[in-house]
């Protein structure tokens, strides 16, 4: 294998080689709006992409500065662009050209772009007018299904209606291919022609925008599927009836704005003005609140009052309800409805009213509260859980004890309740239940059945007891059960049906790590 790798050296340094050459090759994507800008060397491509991108590219005053492609990126009407700066293009086959300028031959002939030909037209480049144009026409299969746009560069030193008339023939001879355009310009730092500069970026980015839908409407058979459905319908006066749009009277009758009016409404950005401006001055939302009170506009209204939130007890009819409660307390009190019957309780009686009338009805105050207080307090109760479930109102036993205070406390005679309650009491006193069965310490079999005889609570014998006739038999069998007790108390066993036996020496634990022989276990 490393002999197979050794006879293989050259190719893989000469793969490393291009690995690290296409690392450094601009990125270009050929998907994306593009402006290839070509021509001979020293017309002035890089000065061109400086000053419409941020591209950071080398000028100099000599030919074939640019030696490879270089790319740039702007943006126009919210689209984004990337421009090409490809190195210059001799005049010869393409069989003789150097890789340097099929870089750029490359370029023109695979990327769907807009061509930028430079010229020179003040020559300085190095090459005629004739050249240029020459070069122009050797180059031109490759601009088939392209926008070209031809920029006649460095105005400034020379125009084209100051050359002669065979230099402007030539220049005119390019014109002839379908689509081409053309535009002078100059990259030199002057305001006006840096508007040309512009110009220039506007008119190829519009060319190439327009290029690329046209030929999207061609080739696309979905479009003409599309076109078929659309119908654009165009009104037509139907008569030569003049309908002039509809003013309401009361529009017409307002009085026109007048700012010199020292009587006129004033607008919100006037208030704004005399109160400091944008940034200081604040919105009132509430001056335009519709109540019955104008001074109730800016009240702070609290949010939450005795613990209750104001929010669950807004009602658009509030006060309403309320003017309507309030009448119906004042014709109450007009017809005397709060007033007592007993004159001892009149503002005349409280007058007369003895030391012993006013104990009573202190007494009475006092007994109110209280009650008040312990129906408080009893709803509190009930209504804590203390870790309880929620019970139905069916469901809760009561007893007897508190149905007759209640009876009597609203006032009700519960004698015949009690005369019933003890009549069930003493029908049910000889039922016996499991709860009415005790558990008799030293009861012979006799007195078990005189006391059921009886009427009594039904009574049963300690099974403890049972086959020990005397003390002394029963202190013996209680000290055998001790000694049977302890070698299950020694084993630690849980009772008599315990039989679990747990592992003396688990492996888990006893075995070693060292493999055979005496230091196998630990």
């Amino acid at each position: 294998m490393a002999t197979i790798v050794k006879k293989l050296k050259d190719p893989l340094v000469y793969l490393e080689q291009v690995r690290q050459h296409l690392g450094r090759l601009p990125m270009i994507d050929p998907n994306t709006r593009t402006l290839v800008i070509c021509g001979y060397p020293n017309v002035g491509k890089s000065s061109f992409l400086r000053k419409i991108t941020k591209a950071d590219v080398e000028v100099q005053p000599y030919a074939f500065t640019t030696k490879s492609l270089f790319v740039g990126h702007f943006d126009y009407k919210h689209l984004r662009f990337q421009a090409i700066d490809t190195p210059g293009i001799l005049d010869r086959p393409t069989e003789e050209m150097n890789n340097i300028e099929m870089q750029s031959i490359y370029a023109i002939a695979h990327l769907r772009s807009c061509i930028l030909y430079f010229m020179d037209l003040s020559e300085q480049c190095g090459f005629s007018i004739e050249a240029q144009v020459k070069l122009f026409h050797n180059i031109k299969p490759l601009f088939q299904n392209k926008s070209v746009l031809v920029v006649l560069n460095k105005s400034d030193i020379i125009r084209m209606e100051h050359l002669d008339q065979a230099n402007i023939d030539l220049i005119n001879s390019v014109k002839q291919m379908d689509g081409v355009e053309m535009i002078e310009t100059s990259c030199i730092n002057d305001e006006d022609l840096l508007a040309g500069v512009e110009m220039v970026r506007n008119k190829a980015c519009d060319k190439l925008l327009s290029s690329r839908m046209e030929s999207k409407l061609k080739s696309d058979s979905r479009i003409n599927n599309i076109m078929n459905k659309i119908h654009v319908s165009f009104p037509q006066k139907r008569d030569n009836v003049e309908r002039q749009a509809y003013i309401p009277e009361s529009f017409k009758n307002l009085e026109k704005f007048d700012p010199e009016d020292p009587n006129r409404r004033k607008l919100a950005r006037e208030i704004e003005e005399e109160n400091g401006g944008a940034g200081v001055f604040n919105v009132n939302l509430k001056d335009k609140y519709l109540l019955e009170n104008d001074e109730w506009k800016n009240d702070k209204i609290p949010e939450i009052i005795d613990g209750k939130n104001i929010a669950d007890y807004i009602d658009p009819e509030i006060m309403e309800k309320l003017r309507l409660l309030e009448e119906e307390e004042e014709k109450l009190m007009g017809e005397g409805f709060y007033d007592s019957d007993d004159e001892d309780y009149s503002a005349e009686g409280f007058e007369q009213m003895t030391a012993e009338d006013i104990e009573d009805v202190k007494a009475k105050a006092k007994w109110i509260r209280e009650k008040q207080a312990m129906m408080i307090n009893d709803g509190r109760l009930r209504k804590s859980l203390h870790n309880k479930a929620v019970l139905p109102r069916n469901k809760i036993i009561k007893s007897y004890q508190e149905m007759e205070s209640h009876m009597e406390s609203i006032g009700v005679d519960t004698t015949k309740m009690n005369e019933a309650a003890l009549k069930n009491a003493y029908d049910n006193q000889y039922q016996e239940t499991g709860a009415d069965v005790i558990v008799a310490e030293n009861s012979s079999l006799s007195a078990i059945k005189r006391n059921v005889g009886k009427g009594g609570k039904l009574t049963q014998s300690n099974r403890e007891l049972d086959g020990v006739d005397d003390g002394e038999a029963r202190a013996r069998a209680e000290r055998l059960q001790k000694v049977q007790r302890r070698e299950r108390n020694r084993m630690a066993r849980a009772g008599e049906s315990d039989r679990h036996n747990t592992v003396a020496l688990p492996k888990h634990l006893a075995s070693g790590k060292r493999g055979n022989g005496k230091t196998d276990f630990r």
